[in-house]
């Protein structure tokens, strides 16, 4: 039992310490994008030595796949929860998209990066294929809330339903060029915008 408590101890400390060098990673990467970040910096951003990170990251581009990993897995996660609620279809479409923005506002500006820069090249052939599946997977939800409106009387569209999540999630996606977390505006805030925006339009009535 002694052994278990002290492996357990192990990795708790383990995953503090990595969840640290991780966020720590952030701000320098919003500074000096990717190509201009350096383990030095983000070791200086945690209060580490070089040789802490390279104990848990073999290198930058380690340390920014595991951001990715770990951001596509949560937002995936959180909008499969959503999709698959109770909820009526124009409640979930409210909620998936604050969803999206808040794992895109938890995670930055590691995800907004990677589709800024196009940085594919530096992430291994399973994580893309991964991030691909998730994109994929991240269409299908949206499209699945769209159907249940459609199919429950709330949403009346024009488009495919698979082409308008296409839309949906080019939004979302888009505010990678110009969306920066504590600003005016809230991930929520951006959501809730798109939202309206998408249910309700923007023509006056009347």
């Amino acid at each position: 039992m002694k052994r278990e408590a002290a492996l357990q101890r192990d990795r708790t400390r383990y995953g503090a310490k990595r969840d640290q060098i991780l966020k720590a990673a952030g701000p320098v990467l919003a500074r000096n994008g990717l190509s201009g970040t350096t383990v030095e910096a983000v070791a200086k951003e945690a209060g580490l030595d070089r040789a802490t990170v390279y104990y848990y990251f073999a290198d930058k581009h380690a340390i920014f796949r595991e951001a990715i990993h770990d951001g596509v897995a949560e937002l995936v996660a959180e909008l499969g929860e959503v999709a698959e609620s109770s909820a009526p279809p124009k409640e979930r479409l409210r909620v998936a998209m604050r969803a999206v923005m808040r794992a895109y506002e938890r995670h930055y500006p590691q995800l907004y990066i990677f589709f800024q820069e196009n940085s594919s090249a530096v992430i291994d052939g399973h994580l893309n294929q991964e991030v691909v599946h998730s994109g994929r997977r991240m269409e299908d939800l949206i499209e699945s809330i769209v159907r249940d409106g459609i199919d429950a009387g709330e949403f009346a569209i024009t488009l495919p339903p698979k082409v308008f999540a296409k839309l949906v999630v080019g939004m979302l996606n888009w505010t990678s060029r110009w969306f920066v977390p504590e600003g005016a505006l809230t991930a929520n805030d951006i959501a809730d915008g798109m939202t309206e925006t998408i249910l309700v339009g923007i023509v006056k009535p009347g």
